[in-house]
């Protein structure tokens, strides 16, 4: 993705890639999703990156399909890129054993599961589409069980793998774009799960979200 100044000059550009979704699984050759096939297609495509001049790289969540030992195979490759690169967290990635969950984050180099960083005048920021979610949290805890609770409210048939961004969130989100607002930064932000235009893949919570960014 490239910005421009009015004179039409770049100011810079980044890189973005989604659902890298590896695991080393046998599928039929007609499947649609050849799982195995990830690491080389993620090689070519960090080589292809790292030809161009590029400020940062950001992965848009489901670096792996299952099985946690799959960041080990690909963490390497995605660590090849030389611009600046981040991840934002997918339902995927916490497609692994109740154990690991919580071991999620760290496995992608992230401090915490929603961030903020800034270049050019720019604030960038990556949200936590799973922070409510029946997917991230192992079946014992407490936060399952309050995102079964929310589901239960949703329209019939809303799907269960997708998730909502919480209070909490919604509250530091908030917080984050008035600082930008008083910084004079244009602000960009990134989530798994879409919020426009309305289907079944969107946070379910998008209208909030959404309500969030045109008010602040």
């Amino acid at each position: 993705m490239l910005f421009s100044q009015p004179s039409g000059e770049p100011v810079f550009s980044f890189g973005v890639i989604a659902d890298c979704q590896y695991c080393n699984v046998n599928v039929p050759k007609t499947a649609a999703r050849q799982y195995q096939l990830s690491p080389k297609k993620l090689t070519e495509c960090v080589e292809h990156l790292n030809r161009l001049d590029l400020q940062f790289v950001v992965h848009l969540g489901d670096f792996i399909d299952r099985d946690f030992k799959s960041f080990a195979d690909v963490a390497p490759i995605y660590g090849k890129l030389k611009a600046d690169h981040y991840h934002v967290l997918g339902n995927h990635d916490f497609s692994v054993a109740d154990e690991h969950k919580a071991k999620v984050p760290a496995a992608l180099g992230l401090k915490s599961r929603y961030y903020q960083f800034r270049y050019h005048g720019y604030r960038f920021i990556a949200l936590d589409g799973n922070d409510v979610s029946l997917h991230a949290y192992p079946a014992s805890d407490p936060r399952h069980k309050a995102a079964e609770v929310a589901h239960r409210k949703l329209p019939s048939g809303t799907p269960t793998w997708n998730g909502a961004v919480g209070q909490a969130q919604l509250d530091w989100l908030i917080k984050a774009l008035n600082e930008a607002k008083r910084a004079g930064e244009r602000v960009i932000l990134f989530c798994h799960f879409p919020v426009y235009p309305e289907n079944v893949h969107n946070l379910w919570n998008a209208a909030e979200v959404l309500a969030v960014a045109r008010e602040n």
